[in-house]
């Protein structure tokens, strides 16, 4: 645009001054003109635009959505621990845990020592099986409730618990023990001589005498059955309480721990 204006500039001039050197009169020659720049803005006031014309004030949607905002934009949410793990502490889970293995296992001495009272009484005396397993359901009740809620009082009532169950479970496995070798001997503090017809704990002939003496008057069914259960009822007592020693020993480690750690 610019080369065009100097152009025809230059072509006026040597127009001019050629009429003035043949001696013709000066005609004034229309000057150059400036090449204009005209811009049509369309205006659509509600009309429809001719085809083939661009509209600045339409427009078409995207085709994809637009970003999502960053997300510091977003208002992030205070942690609750106890909402999402629902326990106070990562730690409190293997507490947990372990107190439900000390119930499972209380729940079974508990059975066992109802199911002997009821069926052979003779076979278990003391009934240590009931009030040992009633302890151990207790103290696990409470050792969960200490890893889910995190209270420093529950805490302190598990270790104590944990603590009197160790004692408890010596002496339950002592007289499980006690029970479960006084078995088909004649020095059982509950079975007499006359009455354990179904035993042979000494082969003397006077015992094998009454026996075949009485065969029609007793029961050997019942009497072998009563025989099972009691053997069975002062083992799995000894065994769950060595069991139960070990596991009331690391509740009672875990306890002083959160114990500890709450008073720092």
């Amino acid at each position: 645009m610019g080369n065009e204006y100097y152009n025809n500039k230059f072509a006026y001039q040597n127009q001019k001054n050629n009429k003035m050197a043949y001696g013709g009169g000066y005609q004034p020659v229309p000057g150059p003109t400036a090449p204009s720049l005209e811009i049509n803005i369309n205006q659509n006031n509600g009309g429809s635009s001719p085809a083939g014309t661009y509209n600045p004030t339409t427009r078409r949607p995207p085709n994809y959505a637009p970003p999502p905002p960053p997300m510091s934009d977003y208002a992030q949410p205070a942690y609750n621990p106890m909402w999402f793990d629902r326990f106070p502490r990562r730690e409190n889970r293997g507490m947990f845990r372990l107190a439900l293995v000390e119930a499972m296992l209380a729940l079974v001495v508990l059975g066992g020592g109802i199911w002997c009272a009821r069926d052979t009484a003779d076979y278990c005396p003391w009934h240590s099986a009931i009030w040992t397993g009633a302890f151990f359901l207790i103290n696990a009740i409470i050792g969960s409730a200490a890893a889910k809620i995190g209270s420093i009082n529950l805490y302190m009532a598990h270790l104590v618990l944990s603590l009197i169950c160790v004692g408890m479970c010596l002496i339950g496995g002592g007289l499980s023990a006690r029970n479960w070798m006084t078995v088909g001997t004649y020095s059982h503090p509950k079975i007499e001589r006359g009455a354990a017809f179904c035993l042979l704990g000494e082969h003397d002939p006077s015992r094998i005498s009454y026996i075949f003496s009485h065969m029609d008057r007793y029961d050997f069914r019942s009497c072998l059955f009563q025989l099972k259960v009691g053997i069975a009822v002062n083992s799995v007592q000894f065994v769950v309480a060595g069991l139960e020693v070990l596991l009331n020993i690391l509740s009672a480690i875990l306890c002083m721990k959160r114990t500890c750690t709450s008073c720092i």
